[in-house]
């Protein structure tokens, strides 16, 4: 009996040492293991994390950056689309149609009679008498012309009348006494009215 208690303890020692010398360490590395494997993997997910969020920024501010050049790029288009359309109204009312308003108007005998009779009544409101001469288009009829004047303003005319001038449109009125023309033919018309017109038109439609 004290020999098979003997064989036993024999064999239970063995284990142990077996136990200990084998199966501890295996068993403590493998638990490290565990660890390194657990720590790598973490350690990984939060590059992972790190990576995808540095994609996200940066995909976000591609799209700060296209969104802003879109803006910028519309902003422009519609800056020069407005200039275009500024440019074209401008053109269409003061290259074409207030020319051919003028020069209708001008080549009128009624507006011609007009405009030399404002004229006079203008140099009179000074107070001073003047020595006169009035110049009418070539295009149009003095006696016409001087059929709309009142006989007053005719009498004043040092030729009698009115006389052709050089010009297409409008009248031209000479004081003499003064060495003074008045210009109000039709080329001169055109630069007067269109410069306060398209001063004004441009205040009004375009704010500048």
């Amino acid at each position: 009996m004290n020999h098979l208690d003997t064989g036993k303890d024999k064999i239970k020692k063995i284990c142990d040492l077996l136990k200990e010398e084998t199966l501890d360490p295996a068993k403590h590395e493998a638990q490290e293991l565990i660890q390194a494997a657990e720590h790598k993997a973490r350690q990984i997910v939060h590059e992972a994390e790190q990576k995808a969020e540095a994609l996200l920024n940066d995909a976000a501010q591609k799209r700060e950056k296209q969104r802003d050049l879109f803006l910028s790029s519309l902003k422009q288009a519609s800056e020069q689309g407005l200039e275009a359309i500024k440019q074209a109204i401008q053109k269409r009312l003061f290259s074409e149609h207030l020319p051919k308003w003028l020069a209708e108007q001008t080549r009128d005998p009624k507006v011609s009679a007009r405009l030399i009779s404002v004229l006079i009544e203008a140099v009179d409101k000074e107070g001073t008498s003047a020595d006169f001469s009035a110049l009418i288009a070539a295009t149009l009829s003095p006696e016409e012309v001087n059929g709309q004047l009142a006989q007053s303003i005719v009498d004043r005319l040092k030729e009698g009348g009115v006389v052709l001038g050089e010009f297409e449109g409008g009248v031209q009125l000479k004081i003499h006494d003064r060495n003074l023309i008045l210009d109000f033919s039709e080329e001169a018309l055109k630069e007067l009215v269109g410069r306060y017109i398209r001063k004004n038109f441009r205040e009004l439609f375009f704010q500048v």
